[in-house]
Formats: structure tokens, sequence, C-alpha cells
């Protein structure tokens, strides 16, 4: 190194060291007003914590009722295809299009709108609720909104589609596709009701699938015992007793069986610890927030003066 790339290593290394030196005296001689930014930030982050709600989170754990290959053999007869597409019998259905199937049933508006017939207390606790009595574990209601004691409505009654918006992000429908498992969990204000909604949803989503099922299958009972009659062939009508028989299997197991498409492994619990917020963690990015902040205040009023910050000089 020549002596004159010494000497301009040096100043650099020198001027790096004094903007240091005069970044730290510029903060030093501002620090009451960054300790002042930081203290009001962290007072309205833990203001801003204390206010919020608790929020509970209920979980369960689903698994597919395994179902019959019979439906399989008894259409693997000639004709049985053909047979089974004009009686609307879906004959390819797999656990991936199960679970496809369950997941959009329950993230449906309709599948809440159904909720909402079944149990009325579904849309005053997510639309007006607005805090939780852990005593004696009810939901209190906004009484400018609703009136719990007589069930009625002060206001225009919310629209499905409103409480919609709030089921949508309450609810998380999660499945393992290599394990036909299904998460679901339900967050809210109440522990109580996170776990009665999640119970209601499992219970009325396996009685939706099992009544659509029976309809199909009776429909399905009606076009083959109507047909079976005008074919004089001996083989398209074993292929269709088949079929039939296939259909009064599908009417009996789902008339007797308590889980029709749904297995619970794990059910529905009332959460005892909070799952949201993190109140130390929003007083936290408070006092960071400010802290930055102060500094960023500190500098833009040195290097953009109305009332510049004057150095002490050193003695």
């Amino acid at each position: 190194m020549t002596p004159i790339d010494q000497t301009n290593s040096n100043s650099t290394f020198k001027d790096d060291t004094v903007d240091l030196k005069e970044l730290f005296d510029l903060l030093w001689e501002g620090r009451k007003l960054i300790i002042l930014i930081t203290s009001v930030f962290a007072l309205c982050s833990i203001v801003l914590a204390l206010s919020l709600n608790n929020y509970y989170k209920s979980q369960a754990t689903l698994s597919l009722v395994t179902s019959s290959s019979g439906d399989r053999s008894a259409l693997s007869g000639l004709g049985g295809l053909g047979l089974a597409s004009l009686a609307g019998i879906n004959i390819s259905s797999t656990n991936a299009s199960k679970l496809a199937l369950i997941t959009n049933t329950i993230n449906s508006r309709a599948f809440l709108k159904h909720l909402m017939s079944v149990d009325e207390n579904v849309l005053p606790s997510l639309t007006a609720a607005v805090s939780y009595d852990s005593e004696s574990k009810k939901l209190v209601f906004d009484s400018d909104v609703y009136d719990a004691a007589n069930n009625k409505w002060l206001e225009t009654q919310p629209s499905y589609l409103q409480a919609y918006r709030i089921y949508m992000k309450q609810l998380t429908v999660n499945f393992a596709q290599q394990h036909d498992l299904i998460m679901l969990s339900v967050e809210h204000i109440s522990p109580v009701f996170a776990q009665e909604l999640l119970d209601l949803i499992i219970r009325e989503a396996d009685n939706l699938l099992r009544q659509k099922d029976l309809q199909q299958s009776s429909d399905a009972l009606a076009y083959l015992t109507s047909e079976i009659s005008k074919t004089s062939l001996l083989q398209m009508k074993s292929s269709m007793n088949q079929l039939i028989q296939s259909q009064l299997e599908t009417q009996m197991m789902a008339n007797i069986s308590t889980n029709y498409v749904l297995n619970i492994i794990e059910p529905p619990f009332i959460p005892e610890k909070k799952f949201k917020p993190s109140r130390s963690l929003i007083s936290s990015l408070g006092v960071m927030l400010g802290f930055v902040l102060g500094i960023l205040w500190i500098m833009m009023r040195h290097h953009f003066p109305l009332n510049p910050i004057k150095l002490t000089p050193e003695p």
C-alpha cells in the first residue's frame, strides 16, 4: 500500500469514527424525547393489549368412515357402469374427493345458513357478542343490538352473508390427504361457544351428507325399479339387481350409522387457556416501534431542522 492509499484509508476511518460519534452525541442530546416517545407508545400498546378480548380455540380431528367395496363389485358386471351413470350413482368417489366435498360443504355459505336455522344462537354469538363472562360462562351481547333475555334483535338483524365473513375468520379447515384426516378448529371469545359451534359443524356436515346420499339412493332405486321391468336381458337384469342391492345397503348404512361419513378421533373440547392475543408481544412491539420512531424523529429534526438540536461543545 502506497503512503497516499494509507493516508486515504486512515482519513476514511477517521471520518466514520467522527460520524458515529456525532450520531451518538445527537441521540444522547435527544434522549429525553426518545424516552418520551417510547413511553407513549409503550403505554398505548399496553392499553391496546388489555382492551382486546381473549380468543379461545377449540379443535377436533376427524377421519373418513371406510366405505364398503360392495359398490364397485356390484358394478363390475356388463352394463353396470352405464346404468350407474344413468341412475346418478357415483362409482369413482375417492377419499380425496370426499375430503374436498366435506371441506367445501363446511366452508360454504349455504352450510352456515343451515347452521343458523338449526341453532338460533349461532347468528347473535357470531355478530353481536362483545365479551365473555368467565364466572357465568356466558356471552355478553351488545345491549344496543341484541336483547339476549328475549332473543330479540333491537336493530336490523344481520344477514347470513354478514355472519359468513366472521364465520370464515373463526373457522379453520385443514386436511391431511395421505392419512385421510380432517382437522377443524373454531376461534371465539367464548370457549364454550367455540366447542358448541365446532360440535354443531361436525354433526350437521355429517347429517347433510347422509341426507344427500339417501336422496340420491332413493332416486337411483326408483329409476332401477322402473327400468328392470322393461328389459328382457338376463345379464342386464342381474346387473340391475346388483345395483339395487348396493343402493339398499347404502340406505341401510345411512339409517343405522351414528357417524355416516366422519369418524371423530379427537372430539371438540372447551379450551382452558386463551389462544390469542399475546399481550406481551403487543407491548414489546409497541416499545420497539416507539424507540425506532423516536430515533428517526431526532435524526429528521437534525437534518431537516425547524428548531435544530444544538450539540453541546466538547470542553
